[in-house]
């Protein structure tokens, strides 16, 4: 098995401007090929060598998703940074992704940042609240379907511990983002928000959710504060912010088959509950490179 951490080479670095062209344009081919999007623009790929490092989450490690290229963080070889680095065929790339990470405990993954490197993306903050009210309110949901009962276990004179737990993620991905400056200081941080996962409307798909009508508007609305707070956690650490939300919206876990980004409870797509099925992992690659 391939060691994870340890940088590859592609290419030795590009002198002229035709390369230069040849590595914009190739990166302009991969966007065409994953969705027809519109090409970035050239300021990443006119930077040579790239020095790409991946941190985060489950979600970022494409958990679930084939084939598994580490078994201990249960990551995938077909992730969202992978599809990124093949793309931009950097001169160096680790992967260091780990399902379970949480924003309060990334020092592993930090050590893989040095003053080289030169492009980062993250994607952290789900297993630091929104996770637990997840399946807390799946679990709720599988005893009744009335009312909101798991937004009751939340309230406590007059306070919304969920929501409470979901803001506290933004000063801790924040501190993050300001550790990966220091390490790599020549940088350019992406942190990478997650896909639309709870179904909006009146949509359902029992058994792929479980939740209540009253508890899955509540954790659609946890969904999207938790988008917030992590686009407020980027601006105040100088990051750049990839906003899933708009792109994901109608590709959520009650979507037909071939249509959602995310699977549910009974995934049908090789992938974890409730997270990115490999679409979803390509979805995600489109919009970090349409901020390159």
């Amino acid at each position: 098995m391939p060691d994870p951490h340890r940088p590859f080479d592609h290419q030795p670095r590009f002198t002229s401007r035709l390369r230069l062209s040849r590595r914009a344009a190739a990166v302009a081919g991969a966007l065409v090929l994953l969705n027809n999007s519109v090409p970035p623009t050239p300021s990443l790929a006119a930077q040579r060598p790239v020095h790409y490092v991946a941190l985060g989450d489950s979600v970022a490690s494409g958990a679930g998703v084939p084939p598994v290229d580490d078994l201990w963080c249960v990551r995938s070889a077909n992730n969202y940074p992978h599809v990124i680095a093949r793309a931009l065929r950097p001169a160096a790339f680790t992967d260091a992704t780990c399902s379970a990470a949480r924003a309060d405990r990334m020092e592993s993954q930090l050590a893989s940042l040095s003053r080289g490197t030169t492009l980062v993306t993250l994607t952290v903050g789900y297993n630091d609240a929104f996770s637990l009210g997840l399946e807390r309110c799946t679990i709720v949901g599988a005893v009744t379907r009335q009312g909101a009962p798991c937004r009751t276990s939340y309230q406590r004179m007059g306070r919304d511990t969920f929501q409470e737990e979901i803001d506290a993620t933004g000063p801790k991905t924040a501190a993050v983002l300001r550790a990966i400056r220091r390490r790599a200081p020549h940088a350019r941080v992406l942190l990478v928000g997650y896909l639309k996962v709870i179904p909006r409307g009146r949509r359902t798909c029992r058994p792929g959710e479980m939740f209540t009508e009253g508890d899955r508007r509540y954790v659609a609305h946890a969904e999207d504060r938790l988008n917030a707070v992590l686009a407020r956690a980027a601006r105040s650490a100088g990051a750049v912010f990839v906003d899933m939300h708009p792109a994901s919206t109608g590709h959520d876990v009650c979507a037909p088959d071939g249509v959602r980004w995310s699977e549910g409870l009974l995934p049908s797509r090789a992938t974890l509950p409730f997270h990115p099925n490999l679409e979803g992992e390509r979805a995600m690659a489109r919009e970090v490179l349409g901020h390159l």
